[in-house]
């Protein structure tokens, strides 16, 4: 699978209004990725495990504000990967996304995307509720930075003109980023924000 191929794909997706199929290519990104990262795990545990070691770009980028290592939200899916047995975001982006899209299936009812990535920056919208959870469409763009920043992707390669936005102000032209996971965190800092572990206890019976 050509990652660049996939971000690509991803980002012309979105621009067209293709939520799901953009939602698909990014995923495919992280799937091409996984298999690089670590070729000798399983889809699951490959695609998951990518996605937590880079919670830092995820979070910020698609999920900002909240803490991704220790929330566990209330929602089925099969064979939750995270610690503790319940599923953190990780799993319900294979469990419920990309499985869905991968599989040709329509996405279950209440956990369409929400769109934020066209209005204005800092907003960013998650409405969960017992059983469902409705990202942003940022998370389409988190999950292509993760892609884009991975060692494991120096030399893929976009046309000119792709890029990513982080924040009010920092443009990040995916053609100088291919690689530079460690160049993050300075890019980060430049909008701090709080962290906070969402608690769905009395939810979580049922999952």
């Amino acid at each position: 699978m050509n990652v660049g191929n996939s971000v690509r794909k991803a980002i012309d997706d979105w621009e067209a209004g293709e939520v799901d199929a953009a939602m698909l290519h990014a995923c495919n990104a992280i799937d091409g990725t996984a298999k690089k990262v670590y070729p000798n795990l399983g889809s699951n545990a490959r695609f998951t495990q990518l996605l937590r070691d880079n919670y830092s770009i995820l979070g910020p980028m698609g999920m900002p504000g909240i803490n991704l290592v220790e929330t566990r939200f209330p929602v089925k899916v099969e064979r939750p990967k995270a610690a503790g047995g319940k599923p953190d975001l990780a799993d319900v982006i294979y469990g419920i996304h990309r499985c869905s899209h991968g599989h040709g299936d329509e996405l279950p009812n209440g956990f369409e995307l929400i769109p934020d990535a066209r209005g204005p920056a800092r907003l960013t919208r998650v409405e969960i509720s017992k059983g469902t959870i409705q990202l942003s469409d940022r998370i389409i763009f988190g999950l292509i930075a993760v892609a884009v920043l991975s060692p494991a992707n120096k030399g893929q390669s976009v046309p000119d003109g792709y890029y990513l936005t982080f924040g009010a102000t920092e443009k990040l032209i995916i053609g100088e980023c291919w690689g530079r996971a460690a160049d993050f965190p300075a890019i980060a800092a430049r909008e701090p924000m709080p962290l906070v572990t969402m608690d769905f206890k009395e939810w979580m019976n049922d999952v």
